[in-house]
């Protein structure tokens, strides 16, 4: 169907234009043309009032091309055209008419007006994707809002910057801005505003390598908030604070913490940080492991709808970057290219180095060591240019494997740089043990023993840290060093075959439990080139299904078992105690059963509870 508006039937679609040029406004006509664009004004606004805003906004034009440029009404005739070409997703013509407005705005010394047309501007160009306008213009904003007195506005738009630096892992940047808006924050009186600065602040500190002194900050904020009552910024600060654990290095504390935020956001109805929580939190369990459940939590986030960008790019990431892990190119390649487009174009650095991880995983794997390569170098860039230290250790790993394996010594090198600059700066007990894997990576050829030395110590680190993918990786690369080393020593080999089989088979153990068969196969080929064939069967048993219930159904079922309540069944899968119930009501209908002890006891006779 064709949009029609006050313009006419024959009136273009639902493109807007800039506005009019003022040299062809012909002038003020008398009282009848007066009353036309009045007339125009009062359509286009009942055409606004039923959301046809490119009808409205062809409406006004209309009025404009009418509209001496004298005439101080004009300027609110194209704040509606502005606002109209906002609400129609046309970017470019609402930049070029805010544009219009600040000068305006400007020249007459209006500077509430200008600080919000400065404000719309920094959204436009944001929905562009340049973020170096929409910085300036935030950064205008809130100097024209503090010199009309609203310092409190002025700290909110600051605040947004400092947010988009975070995201874009410039932490010194967002810092110095945090710096410059706190005064006039606390001088506004809005207490709610200082706490989210201030725990901004201690998540900065975090993301930085200062725990010790981010983590307080972070709680204090938090608690200011509970004590207060201020649900929104209490569940603003839940997340800060399970972030600042995870940065950390408080694996088990983040993944407590954002189980409590998610539980504390649905209870409230903080819908967006609890999709947020919830992404996030999925990050954290592919570290430590805990695959079939990370997916599990990034399908459901993604199923649901009004899930925000930032979950949904998370989500894809982790999702993506787990399939290809496993192996699973088809399903990987969609969502790991998604989420690196989706955050390249809202900046989020961390998912773009995973994504690129993953996409780099996938080349490796289909044989195209210059694409992987190309990959690589691109991500190994990103970490240079920000101060992300955190999501990129784990890919430095992998990084510096894949270029020892492929005789790309400087970009291995380069990666032991990375990765040494970041123990420097944090002191992180996983971003050591990642050193001292690329160490031995870069050891490898010309003194294999003293690089099994350095990747067993890699491995016994990230066991201790219980990062079992990372304890594997080093694992396998230590078995490589024991069978160059018993190479290098024929004549000597001091047992180095039987560790590498070792080596070899707790690696595979690892691999299997996590379903990564890319990992797997290499590991089985290194025990036949070793003549110690692996082990029967391989990789993880199919999901558990009976009486149709589906594997999520199964997991809940055996959570109701042990006597959890359905807010811990939530907090335990990361889904809330209404989603509990509707899993157990869909188990009790397939079951035939109208309790839950009823339903245990049939599943318990099935066979279904083992394990």
């Amino acid at each position: 169907m064709r949009e029609q508006g006050a313009a006419g039937d024959d009136a273009p679609g639902p493109t807007v234009n800039p506005v009019p040029s003022e040299g062809k406004a012909p002038g003020d006509r008398g009282p009848a043309l007066r009353r036309a664009r009045a007339a125009l004004v009062a359509a286009a606004d009942a055409l606004c009032d039923a959301h046809d805003y490119a009808g409205a906004a062809r409406t006004l034009r209309v009025a404009l091309d009418r509209w001496p440029a004298g005439d101080p009404e004009r300027l609110a005739a194209i704040d509606r055209l502005a606002r109209c070409a906002e609400l129609c997703s046309e970017h470019a013509a609402a930049i070029e008419l805010l544009g219009t407005l600040t000068h305006a705005y400007a020249a007459t010394g209006d500077l509430t007006s200008l600080a919000a047309a400065q404000r719309r501007l920094a959204v436009a160009h944001e929905l562009c994707g340049d973020w170096t306008a929409a910085r300036a213009a935030r950064e205008a904003a809130a100097v024209s809002f503090a010199r009309a007195g609203q310092r409190g506005e002025a700290a909110a738009d600051r605040l947004a910057v400092a947010v988009h630096l975070r995201g874009a892992a410039h932490y010194s940047d967002a810092l110095a801005t945090l710096d410059l808006l706190l005064p006039d924050a606390r001088a506004s009186g809005l207490a709610g505003l200082v706490l989210r600065a201030e725990g901004l602040r201690g998540n900065l500190l975090s993301r930085l390598g200062r725990p010790g002194e981010g983590v307080p900050a972070v709680r204090a904020s938090l608690d200011s908030a509970l004590a207060l009552r201020d649900l929104e910024v209490a569940a603003d600060l839940q997340q800060r604070l399970a972030d600042s654990l995870e940065h950390g290095g408080d694996y088990d504390g983040a993944e407590a913490a954002y189980r409590a935020a998610y539980l504390y956001c649905d209870t409230h109805g903080a819908d967006a940080v609890g999709h947020l929580c919830r992404a996030c939190a999925a990050a954290v369990l592919l570290t430590r492991g805990k695959w079939s459940l990370a997916v599990d939590v990034c399908t459901d986030v993604l199923g649901e709808p009004g899930t925000p960008v930032p979950s949904r790019a998370i989500c894809g990431c982790v999702l993506g970057l787990i399939y290809a892990l496993r192996g699973s190119a088809a399903s990987a390649r969609p969502l790991l290219t998604d989420a690196s487009v989706l955050s390249a174009r809202i900046r989020l650095t961390p998912v773009r180095l995973l994504a690129t991880w993953g996409l780099a995983a996938l080349e490796a794997q289909a044989g195209a060591v210059t694409a992987a390569t190309d990959r690589i170098r691109q991500a190994l860039a990103l970490v240079g240019e920000t101060q992300e230290r955190h999501y990129c250790v784990p890919f430095l790993q992998w990084a510096a494997t894949f270029c020892a394996v492929h005789g790309l010594r400087d970009d291995a090198l380069a990666c032991a740089a990375a990765l040494s600059g970041i123990c420097s700066a944090t002191g992180q007990a996983e971003a050591t043990a990642a050193l001292a894997h690329v160490l031995g990576e870069t050891r490898l050829s010309d003194d294999p023993a003293g690089s099994l030395a350095e990747l067993e110590r890699a491995a016994g680190m990230f066991g201790a840290l219980e990062l079992p993918f990372a304890a594997a990786l080093a694992q396998r690369r230590a078995a490589a060093a024991a069978v160059r080393a018993a190479s290098a020593d024929a004549a000597n080999p001091v047992g180095y075959p039987e560790k590498a089989r070792e080596l070899l088979l707790a690696a595979r153990s690892t691999a299997d439990r996590l379903g990564a068969r890319p990992l797997l196969d290499d590991c089985d080929a290194a025990l036949g080139e070793l003549g110690a064939p692996a082990p029967a069967g391989g990789l993880r048993k199919p999901a558990r299904a009976l009486a149709g219930l589906t594997a999520r159904e199964l997991d809940v079922m055996v959570l109701v078992a042990d006597g959890n309540t359905s807010r811990q069944v939530g907090a335990a899968l990361f889904i809330s105690p209404r989603t509990v119930e509707m899993h157990v009501q869909g188990c009790l209908l397939k079951l035939g059963c109208r309790t839950r002890a009823e339903a245990v006891r049939k599943l318990s006779e099935l066979g279904a509870l083992d394990g």
